[in-house]
Order: structure tokens, then C-alpha cells, then sequence
């Protein structure tokens, strides 16, 4: 399935959604294309152009969204690596998300209070802050603004719109 990039109207990457959405989006007349891609779709009685980049009409914030918490999401920040011991983690499986203060000392599951760590490390670091453990972390844990895909997106889009824009400008 072919996915296509969504902007809000300010031109910020806000998602990607399907081709079949993107075309419904377009059709309705709430969004346009920006930017088309290789190739054709066929309906019963349409042909359209297939396209890359939509720009829906209505305003959304591209930034500053809620990122709900996940493992997935403090694994991904810390780009698999163990904050423990800064070993980069090879399998899933080989990965916890730890509680910098433990839950019963009061720590939350929160990304501020979560980092990625080796098994070895969690079992090493235990019910115990990192202090009580005599261990340091890597560095301190943040909320991030997105996760990695949604930033690689921006990126692409950022990227696709500059090439665009210089063969306008030619």
C-alpha cells in the first residue's frame, strides 16, 4: 500500500495516510496535492495521477502533540542502547524499559522517567534508583517532541518539497 505524505495548511508534515484516503481527502475538496508521484490509479470512471504530498486545508498543529507513552517509544529514543552500560541492544527482547525511580519509591511510567536498559542491567539495577545501585546513566531521559518515524517523515517531506522548490525556481 502506497502511503502519502499529509501537510497542514502552514506546509508542516503532520502524518502520512493511504493513497485511497489521500484521494478521498482530495476528492471532497479538503485537501490538494502538492506534490505527485510516479505513475496512475484507475477507478471505474476516473484516472488520477497518484499523488505524494497533500496539503489538507484545515490548521493542525504539527508539533507539540500528544506523544503517548510506550516502550517502543523510550526504546526508539534511545536508539536500543542500554543506559546503563551504553550497549547497543540487538533484539527486542533483549530490551526493558526501567524506571529510573522505581514505582515504589514514587516513580511514574513516564518518558522522564523511563530509559532503556539490558536485562543484565535491570536485574543489576533492581528496585533501586541508579545512586542506590552505585550505576550512571547515559544521560538523562526526555520526553521526545515525535518518535523517529514521524521525524524520518518530516525529514523526507522537508526534503521532497526543497527538490520541488528548486526546480520551480530554475
Amino acid at each position: 500500500m502506497r502511503q502519502v505524505f499529509v501537510l497542514n495548511n502552514a506546509y508542516e508534515c503532520v502524518s502520512q495516510t493511504s493513497l485511497a484516503r489521500a484521494l478521498m481527502l482530495v476528492e471532497a475538496g479538503k485537501a490538494e496535492v502538492t506534490k505527485y508521484g510516479p505513475g496512475v490509479v484507475t477507478s471505474a470512471r476516473h484516472v488520477f495521477r497518484v499523488p505524494r504530498i497533500i496539503r489538507i486545508f484545515q490548521y493542525v498543529k504539527a508539533y507539540g502533540r500528544l506523544l503517548r507513552y510506550s516502550n517502543k517509544g523510550v526504546w526508539e529514543r534511545d536508539d536500543y542502547t542500554c543506559q546503563y552500560c551504553c550497549k547497543k541492544i540487538e533484539f527486542r527482547t533483549d530490551a526493558s524499559a526501567d524506571h529510573v525511580i522505581p514505582r515504589s519509591q514514587g516513580g511514574r511510567e513516564t518518558y522522564e522517567n523511563m530509559v532503556t536498559a539490558c536485562m543484565a542491567c535491570n536485574r543489576r539495577k533492581g528496585n533501586q534508583t541508579p545512586q542506590q545501585a552505585g550505576m550512571r546513566l547515559a544521560r538523562r531521559p526526555f520526553k521526545p517532541s515525535m518518535s523517529k518515524r514521524m521525524a524520518h517523515v518530516a525529514r523526507e517531506v522537508k526534503q521532497l518539497l526543497t527538490e520541488e522548490w528548486e526546480m520551480i525556481s530554475r
